[in-house]
């Protein structure tokens, strides 16, 4: 089976890709995101163990001053939660990189390691920092000012990765180009963003319902190990088929508006120099 198709794609089919990505390179992707996310995932669940003053809803339910208590810790843990968050969005931005340089390899017909993407990914990390920094104060101030700014400011950019890996331009070009793609496609990729939201809650709900119903029932500070193991399946799962989905709307968007298939199929049988 291809893993990328040069017919234009729905966004069902753009959705149904990046698992058949995941399913036929398990290992690379897995691998990909592995040593980024368990230590993340860690940190998270042992961040927010104080939430509801660690107790459990048993407890609190028992005992009323323990809900005083608990509002002080769960502000720290509110801070906590945050600063992990962006440390989340940062992981997902640097798979994205490194998913799009593997699934851009499979096309060119090099089969590229998880640890030779890491390091293509490591040897773009100025770019990609400066990116992701760009990219999110935008959102910010485009969400605070008016909400519609900011959203369109998610979807515009939401390319920037895969640009980033298989353009590999500078920061801001890189955002340009990701505007450029998107506006030609808009409503394809506004589609795709809703049914990765809608894939995130379903594997979010299916696998952390039940760890964090049992951190409620006996305390987030005993069962943030649950929490965290948890935490690490979903991302284990949605970071590279998120990443595998963008990247392969940026293919289909090429492939429809450039020629990039027609480009490709030249080369291999002319040469690198054919024009």
């Amino acid at each position: 089976m291809e893993p990328i198709s040069s017919q234009p794609l729905g966004v069902i089919d753009l959705l149904d890709g990046s698992f058949s990505v995941l399913r036929q390179r398990s290992r690379v992707m897995i691998g990909l995101v592995a040593g980024l996310v368990i230590p993340l995932s860690l940190l998270e669940a042992w961040a927010t163990r104080n939430s509801l003053g660690g107790s459990s809803l048993g407890e609190l339910l028992s005992d009323p001053t323990l809900v005083q208590q608990s509002s002080t810790s769960s502000s720290a843990a509110t801070v906590g939660f945050v600063v992990t968050h962006t440390l989340d969005l940062a992981v997902t931005a640097f798979g994205g990189v490194a998913v799009s340089r593997v699934i851009n390899g499979w096309l060119e017909g090099d089969e590229m390691s998880a640890l030779a993407a890491l390091r293509f990914t490591v040897g773009r990390i100025g770019a990609l920092a400066a990116t992701f920094v760009v990219i999110h104060v935008l959102e910010l101030v485009g969400l605070v000012m008016a909400v519609v700014p900011g959203l369109a400011v998610i979807v515009l950019s939401s390319l920037t990765s895969p640009v980033l890996a298989i353009e590999q331009l500078g920061p801001i070009d890189s955002i340009r180009r990701s505007w450029t793609l998107v506006r030609r496609r808009l409503g394809s990729v506004v589609g795709i963003i809703v049914l990765l939201a809608a894939v995130n809650y379903g594997v979010s709900q299916a696998i952390g319902t039940m760890p964090n119903a049992v951190a409620l029932f006996v305390g987030p500070d005993r069962a943030w190990p649950l929490v965290a193991a948890s935490n690490t399946a979903i991302s284990l799962i949605l970071v590279p088929v998120t990443s595998a989905a963008m990247c392969l709307t940026y293919f289909d968007i090429r492939f429809r508006t450039e020629g990039l298939d027609l480009h490709r199929r030249i080369r291999e049988h002319f040469g690198s120099g054919a024009s």
